[in-house]
């Protein structure tokens, strides 16, 4: 009753598409590999009857999923649950970015701020539009430039922004969380360079994620980024399972478990 269709032409994913399907066959499970054309609102062409497909691919496909098949069984995403202002308002101090301001490039760039000052800045919707990063001021202005003179059909003046104080970092993890449990982790990034480990996967840091879910949870499937700063943790964000990268995660305890959960809500 479960297909997954996975994108094949991930170009620094590749190994992961070969591990999915080995994944799916070691589980008896169907797979079907799509080719996604990037940026295209092009669904490709893949096999569509009576079983619930599971997608995986490029944040593009799962946003032409969303929006031309009204959010199949098989994709966890909605765009107003899947945003930074939504996080804040519900997790507010447990967010690492408490405290930041949700605005739009071109309301900052209005403000009377120093050039030099230093700003951690990334999109407020989970399309992967632009890297999160820390930039000046000045950059940020030079940046959204550089938006308007391009004509950039993704970003533009009016793009909704999270924008705050940088933080020192220590470690950086994620977790792939089905039914409010983690299911299986990944540390991604160690002092702000990548470093892909599946061990270093702390137990407090797994209940805090948990926790985290007790009290809400964007998608019954999703992803959740957890910092390490200063001796406690905070989230990062959270992403829609269906895209985000898989790092060091165990991927055939992920599709299981997903596949499990599909399968329990058909049967109810």
């Amino acid at each position: 009753m479960i297909r997954w269709v996975i994108q094949n032409n991930l170009s620094s994913e590749n190994g992961d598409y070969n591990k999915m399907v080995l994944a799916c066959n070691e589980l008896g499970l169907e797979s079907e590999g799509i080719q996604v054309i990037p940026f295209s609102p092009d669904i490709p062409s893949h096999t569509i009857d009576d079983k619930i497909n599971i997608y995986y691919g490029a944040t593009t496909l799962m946003y032409n999923l969303y929006h031309q098949y009204n959010k199949p069984k098989g994709l966890f995403f909605d765009e107003e649950k899947f945003s930074m202002e939504n996080y804040l308002n519900i997790w507010g101090e447990h967010m690492i970015n408490h405290g930041s301001k949700v605005t739009t490039f071109k309301e900052i760039s209005q403000e009377n701020i120093s050039d030099d000052e230093l700003f951690f800045i990334r999109p407020d919707a989970d399309d992967k539009s632009f890297a999160g990063e820390v930039m000046s001021f000045g950059r940020i202005k030079t940046f959204l430039s550089g938006i308007t003179k391009a004509d950039n059909v993704i970003l533009n003046e009016d793009t909704k922004i999270v924008i705050g104080t940088p933080y020192n970092i220590t470690k950086e993890w994620r977790n792939y969380v089905v039914n409010g449990k983690v299911v299986t982790s990944s540390m991604y990034r160690k002092n702000f360079k990548l470093h892909k480990d599946g061990k270093d996967i702390p137990l407090d840091m797994i209940r805090f994620v948990e926790d985290r879910c007790k009290e809400y949870m964007p998608d019954a499937c999703f992803a959740m980024d957890i910092a390490l700063c200063g001796g406690d943790y905070y989230i990062i964000e959270c992403g829609c399972i269906n895209s985000v990268g898989l790092y060091h995660a165990d991927i055939k305890k992920l599709i299981e478990s997903i596949s499990n959960h599909i399968i329990q809500q058909h049967e109810r």
